[in-house]
């Protein structure tokens, strides 16, 4: 949960502000969908591939059952990998 930030959120952001929903088991698969029941708000919805430091591809579906405003925020997000 967010307000506000339409900024690139840095790791404090994440260290400091608990998930209020995450999948129940994180696993290897292609698809993964959930259903979450969250009070009005702002929200940031991270995406991520199984292994670390990967890069990968996403579509990400969001469904309401009520009246919402959803805005993507075009970010390039890149990853420090580690040196072998």
């Amino acid at each position: 949960q967010m307000h506000g930030n339409r900024q690139h959120l840095q790791k404090d952001f994440f260290l400091y502000n608990a998930s209020r929903a995450r999948s129940k088991t994180y696993i290897n698969m292609r698809e993964v969908s959930q259903r979450f029941r969250l009070p009005p708000s702002e929200y940031v919805i991270v995406p991520s591939t199984y292994e670390p430091h990967q890069e990968g591809e996403f579509i990400l579906r969001v469904f309401s059952e009520k009246r919402n405003l959803s805005e993507e925020v075009e970010n390039t997000i890149s990853v420090d990998r580690p040196v072998p």
